[in-house]
């Protein structure tokens, strides 16, 4: 009997991650629809990057004043300040101004499949910094190769081919919620623009600098680990900066005046998701399974662009489906790569120290595990 509850909870312990980091997912492409629906009628891209960061560097700061103090203290040098600094350039500044640009000639499902190149460029990135060694003789090498090549040809195909629609209406029904005056339905699935090759383009162009970022971050938090600290002063150090770029980028000064609408709900929401919910999740997920555990999730998001394009706008093409599918099988053969470098690098470390044993391999674990 206490065997089978052992066995019962362990298994509770297990479906309980799986079902939260699917429905984290869920919600994510949930909010990125609404964001492209507010950004289709007219609220500019820079004004929400920076209000919902604004906002969110608020909540983190009054959260780590509380349960963070202590190392609050630590982070005025000038190390961490320049760390702090690059990472809300690349991560906020840069990839967020990038992405809801490209989300706004595109479509949530087109987000997730450049979402996707994300440890392609990873792996890019450790080989032109020396991080890692193009070893063909490597199985997990040949692994990571094969899903590099995989990944961007369905990117590739996502950017040049939208083909037809999948089916002439949508399975559920179109959801009928309209803006007060207006005949358009406020919620917007897909932009059938000039621009979509362009918006493709710069969502890649975003994950590369999500790629650079994570690296960074990666290796602040081996200096400084409070992860929740570091986030904080990032975001902080990229609301500055968004700020001042966006108001040089979008000079006009109404655009920054904000209403009672939808448009402050979908900040606030996105702020609160993005800041405490989904980071809080995803490390006590990553706490106890490890980051290849979140990572295996990412995408999920594929699936849950296909319901919600399908299943209430009906406006889903073969091309961004199957390009966006053939990304993922990409997506997973890097991450396979990984693990098999991951496996063997642990099998060499618990050999006797030799002389073939080099140091640079478990550098690359860590730098390839990242994703």
């Amino acid at each position: 009997m206490e065997k089978s509850g052992i066995s019962s909870e362990g298994k509770m312990w297990d479906i309980i991650p799986f079902i939260t980091m699917f429905i984290i997912e869920g919600c994510t492409i949930a909010l990125t629809i609404t964001a492209k629906s507010a950004m289709a009628i007219g609220m500019s891209q820079f004004v929400f990057v920076a209000y919902s960061n604004a906002l969110s560097s608020i909540l983190l700061l009054l959260y780590c004043l509380f349960y963070h103090r202590d190392s609050m203290k630590k982070v005025f040098n000038a190390d961490l300040l320049t760390r702090f600094f690059l990472l809300g350039l690349t991560g906020i500044t840069i990839a967020q101004n990038l992405a809801f640009t490209g989300l706004r000639d595109s479509s949530p499902i087109v987000v997730c499949a450049m979402g996707l190149l994300l440890p392609s460029f990873q792996f890019f990135l450790n080989l032109v910094l020396r991080k890692a060694q193009l070893k063909l003789k490597n199985k997990s090498t040949r692994i990571k190769i094969i899903g590099v090549l995989v990944s961007f040809i369905g990117a590739t195909t996502v950017a040049v081919y939208l083909g037809p629609s999948i089916l002439n209406g949508p399975i559920i029904g179109p959801i009928r919620f309209r803006l007060q005056g207006s005949s358009k339905p406020f919620f917007i699935f897909i932009s059938t623009t000039e621009e979509w090759m362009f918006g493709t383009f710069l969502l890649a162009c975003a994950t590369f600098f999500i790629a650079i970022w994570s690296m960074i971050q990666v290796s602040t938090f081996t200096r400084f680990p409070d992860m929740m600290v570091i986030v904080t002063c990032y975001t902080i150090f990229g609301t500055i900066q968004t700020f001042f770029v966006d108001i040089i980028a979008n000079g006009d000064l109404n655009a920054w005046k904000l209403k009672w609408d939808l448009e402050l709900l979908i900040i606030v929401l996105t702020a609160i998701f993005g800041t405490l919910v989904r980071s809080r999740i995803q490390a006590w997920i990553m706490g106890m399974k490890g980051p290849m555990y979140v990572a295996m999730f990412k995408p999920a998001g594929i699936f849950w662009a296909n319901f919600f394009g399908e299943s209430f706008f009906g406006t889903l093409c073969y091309g961004s489906v199957i390009g966006t599918i053939v990304v993922g099988v990409g997506y997973y053969t890097v991450l396979w790569g990984v693990k098999e470098e991951a496996k063997k690098a642990q099998e060499y470390s618990v050999k006797p120290a030799s002389s073939d044993i080099k140091t640079p391999l478990l550098q690359n674990q860590n730098g390839d595990e990242q994703v």
